[in-house]
């Protein structure tokens, strides 16, 4: 049986009806005025989105590899304590150290000690415990930072996220001063699928992943195509723990603001370490520099590369030069500096 409302709360409630009801509609009204604005920014604020979903994606996935903890409290990467170093041995004095700040026999000291608390700057050298056994060996894991993450994608800098250069190139994965091809098709629109056969694998460096495996190749000018054909808009790193430093990377943290980065000394002194254990210092060494992932415009058969203080546009076959040098992407959050 219903209870019987006194007169009293009758009143009661309606009052508060009277008051509620009118505040529902404006809080709707007001929701929907909001909605309205937000959509002028859709754009603006998917790219935020998706970009906290990369990050999340990247250190939290289901899918990281063995040994890759998310929130870790161990970081990837710390700063270096000691550096390389390596004698200016080449006595061509037109192209190689002596063409740079050296003179024959000069020590070179590779990347920098001296830096802020919490700031990154270019050449900035670091230990990585890239394979996950706990240990940053100075010897075996050594990089060094030189840009923020350049999304060829979204064709623009990712602030949250370093990359950092492999204080050599390698073959199969391992330290070599050994050249390889770009790609030996000689077709640069397919991207450098013979190049990254030589990068460490996932299972070499266990601790390490990519922000994104599969990247549009782009060419200098972020253009998508070259000579009339399409660059790969999925190309896929899938099984390697770092990939082929672009043009744009290297611009952003490379270019002297004098010259052009195509130019002779157009890389600037603190990015001698692109050179390390290579032809810039012995012309023992089979290697001269090493490739980038970037193509030239109009010319589909060749590529950008880092070698003897500029960079050059080179065929893509040539495997007679050029090496593979990897690059890694980590998080800020994870490196201690």
């Amino acid at each position: 049986m219903l209870k019987k409302i006194s007169k009293k709360k009758k009143v009661i409630l309606l009052l508060t009806l009277f008051i509620y009801i009118p505040l529902v509609f404006a809080a709707i009204n007001y929701s929907s005025s909001n909605v309205a604005v937000d959509t002028t920014n859709t754009e603006i604020k998917s790219s935020y989105l998706q970009t906290a979903i990369d990050e999340i994606d990247y250190a939290c996935s289901t899918n990281h590899p063995s040994n890759y903890a998310c929130k870790s409290n161990t970081p990837k990467c710390i700063r270096a304590t000691t550096l390389h170093t390596e004698v200016c041995n080449n006595e061509d004095t037109s192209y190689y150290c002596q063409d740079a700040e050296f003179s024959l026999n000069d020590t070179i000291t590779y990347g920098n000690t001296t830096t802020t608390q919490g700031v990154l700057t270019v050449g900035d050298a670091f230990d990585c415990d890239v394979n996950g056994d706990g240990v940053y060996n100075p010897n075996t894991e050594r990089f060094y930072f030189l840009s923020e993450y350049f999304d060829t994608e979204r064709k623009k800098f990712n602030d949250k996220v370093a990359v950092l250069i492999y204080y050599s190139n390698t073959t199969a994965g391992v330290a070599s001063t050994s050249p390889v091809a770009y790609n030996c098709s000689n077709i640069s629109y397919y991207g450098p699928v013979t190049a990254i056969q030589d990068l460490p694998t996932t299972q070499q460096w266990s601790n390490i992943r990519l922000y994104k495996e599969t990247r549009q190749i782009l060419a200098y000018n972020n253009s998508t195509s070259i000579d009339g054909h399409d660059l790969p808009s999925n190309f896929s790193y899938a099984g390697y723990a770092s990939r082929i430093v672009t043009y744009q990377e290297l611009y952003h943290g490379c270019y002297n603001y004098q010259l052009e980065l195509q130019t002779h000394h157009g890389l600037i002194g603190d990015c001698f370490f692109l050179f390390e254990n290579s032809k810039f210092v012995n012309s023992s060494y089979n290697v001269q520099g090493s490739w980038t992932e970037t193509a030239v415009t109009a010319i589909g058969a060749r590529h950008y590369d880092a070698a003897g203080l500029c960079t050059n546009n080179s065929i893509a076959e040539n495997g007679s030069m050029l090496g593979t040098r990897p690059v890694i992407e980590v998080l800020k959050s994870e490196i201690s500096y």
